[in-house]
């Protein structure tokens, strides 16, 4: 389990003064990189091996979300591995209470950046580091999410520099920084995000957002130039 902790800032707040979407997915993915890097296989370590660890999915469930100054703490875990996914959980506690506020179950492919396909088996070095801990005793959906028939399309997204990480895709959290802005009136309302990751974006590429909500529950689509979904996420 690796473990750190953070003061909610202003910059990653929502409207409501409360930790936003964006932030947490931001928070969770920094832990586990920075449990590689604590590790000896961080961001060097996958360039000399031409390896990446690419989103395919997360599940966050939120309890409680922290306010601005609030002083927090992130842990995480792998909580699994099937050939070349990688299994693993979050959770976001208060520091002093250790009230469990935010947690997440993601799954992750270990892919060859070179061929662009996914590795046969994670290396031992890895394993090493990372070890496999129980999984959260939670409920989470794994699957893909059913998107409603009816979508409205919005204006499309031009991919540009701000958007992309080391990897020269589009981060996980500027993924959903996008899915986010679909959403009318702001996602601070919602306490259940899932969303999946069916193939990334570069420089250049255009995103076509299509939007639908039944119920209370907000579907956002991304998709390419020819229709097929780059990402889908659902918002409850």
């Amino acid at each position: 389990m690796y473990e750190y902790t953070e003061r909610i800032r202003y910059t990653e707040l929502n409207e409501k003064r409360e930790l936003s979407l964006t932030a947490i997915i931001n928070f969770m993915q920094d832990g586990c990189i920075y449990e590689a890097e604590d590790g000896g296989v961080g961001i060097d370590w996958l360039k000399e091996h031409h390896t990446a660890w690419m989103l395919t999915s997360w599940h966050v469930k939120i309890m409680n979300r922290p306010a601005f100054c609030d002083h927090v703490k992130i842990r995480t875990w792998a909580c699994g591995f099937r050939h070349f996914l990688g299994l693993r959980n979050f959770t976001i506690r208060d520091e002093k209470t250790d009230e469990l506020l935010i947690a997440a179950y993601s799954e992750w492919a270990y892919v060859n950046t070179e061929k662009q396909k996914p590795e046969r088996k994670v290396p031992e070095e890895e394993l090493r580091v990372y070890g496999v801990g129980e999984p959260l005793d939670m409920a989470f959906e794994r699957g893909r999410i059913t998107v409603p028939e009816t979508l409205v399309a919005k204006p499309p997204i031009t991919v540009t520099e701000m958007h992309l990480d080391t990897n020269h895709h589009v981060n996980n959290g500027q993924y959903v920084a996008m899915a986010c802005a679909q959403v009318a009136g702001g996602t601070g309302r919602f306490t259940d995000f899932r969303c999946e990751v069916r193939k990334q974006s570069v420089l250049g590429d255009v995103l076509f957002p299509y939007v639908a909500e039944e119920n209370g529950v907000v579907t956002v689509v991304l998709n390419d130039a020819e229709g097929n979904p780059k990402l889908t996420a659902r918002f409850q």
